[in-house]
């Protein structure tokens, strides 16, 4: 043995490949993550007995297609890789249940909620054959399924399995866990559905505690939930017309994810927008678009712009300029009536060309 790898031992060209890949996907690199599992698949369809192997490729390529935004590629992909786990390894088996929860997460992003929970309930249904009910696996398809159920419009289904599975991840890890600040910022979900919002924000007080203990005990504690955790109160103090604090809210938000996922991340650019809306909502239309525009810069450099999401926010981001312009271009208006008003008409003249410049060049068909 050399440095742990035997030596004369050569590594598979397609282990080494996936291997590429994984660590393509790990910077975001969708580009290239897909494009290497694909070289490696080609080498694993053209060897017998390597089902398995091709199978979790598969699922690495609808990987990055669902990051992509390619939902009906990502499904068909998915579906291969059902077939492949059903015949080799059997409906009973965790990976066929992954599988099941992957679909259903592709169900969800195009709001098919309905199919989403029938793959959530099949994967459930297989762990728990193979799980205790109070493994991590099977509380969080309870809270998978609880999202479903919420988007349906079947709030009091959805509270009833949020609670169910947080009875559960309190017998047996307590309350400090990831997994029950998941839960209980589901529950202040619904709660701000139902116009509780004080409950809300105490649930969500709760969770910001959890995740500060956790980020002392664990300091790899994972800053998506404590990012996603301040962006739900946020949206609870939004709805309570308390813009100031949201805002300050994403903003720690997003000073976390410069600091860990970096600027370039997708997660980074929707706290760009969520912190847009905010800006916008308190009339700072300048701030706002500011932030439109690095969110749609992390858009169309890591998902390329012809991705659902790029899409939207370029029409968003536009739309949001075309207010700005419009807003100038009246200042000068009026700014050129009082000119006017005051008999210096060459300054007025200036002032109305300057604004009907904007509204020709920003306006006209």
């Amino acid at each position: 043995f050399f440095c742990g790898v035997m030596v004369g031992h050569s590594i598979d060209p397609a282990e080494e490949l996936v291997i590429k890949a994984n660590a393509f996907f790990e910077k975001r690199d969708l580009k290239n993550a897909k494009e290497t599992w694909e070289r490696a698949l080609e080498i694993q369809m053209g060897e017998v007995g390597n089902d398995i192997a091709v199978s979790d490729t598969l699922d690495s390529i609808a990987r990055v297609l669902f990051f992509e935004g390619n939902y009906s590629e990502c499904l068909e992909k998915l579906n291969v890789v059902l077939g492949i786990r059903l015949e080799k390894l059997g409906e009973k088996h965790v990976e066929t249940a992954q599988t099941y929860k992957y679909i259903g997460h592709v169900f969800q992003e195009v709001g098919d909620d309905k199919r989403a929970e029938e793959m959530y309930r099949k994967a459930l249904d297989i762990k728990l054959e193979v799980l205790p009910e109070t493994h991590i696996e099977v509380t969080e398809l309870y809270n998978m399924i609880a999202v479903s159920l919420k988007r349906q419009g079947k709030s009091s289904e959805a509270i009833k399995m949020y609670k169910h599975s947080l009875a559960k991840l309190l017998q047996i890890h307590g309350e400090d866990h990831f997994a029950v600040v998941l839960a209980y910022n589901g529950i202040a979900g619904l709660l701000m559905d139902q116009n509780r919002l004080d409950d809300a924000l105490q649930m969500h007080d709760k969770s910001i505690e959890i995740c500060l203990r956790l980020k002392q005990l664990e300091p790899d504690f994972d800053t998506d939930i404590v990012v996603g955790t301040l962006h739900n109160k946020a949206k609870v103090l939004e709805k309570q017309g308390n813009f100031e604090d949201a805002t300050d809210l994403i903003t720690k938000a997003l000073m976390i994810q410069l600091e860990t996922v970096g600027k370039m991340d997708p997660r980074t650019a929707d706290t760009y927008e969520h912190l847009a809306t905010t800006y916008i909502a308190q009339g700072m239309l300048e701030d706002g678009i500011n932030a439109l525009t690095k969110a749609l810069e992390i858009r169309r450099t890591v998902l390329g712009d012809g991705h659902p999401t790029t899409k939207r926010l370029v029409q968003c981001h536009s739309g949001f300029s075309n207010i700005e312009f419009y807003n100038k271009a009246q200042a000068l208006n009026e700014q050129g009536l009082g000119m006017a008003a005051e008999g210096d008409s060459e300054k007025a003249i200036q002032l109305f060309q300057g604004a009907l410049d904007i509204y020709k060049e920003k306006f006209s068909a």
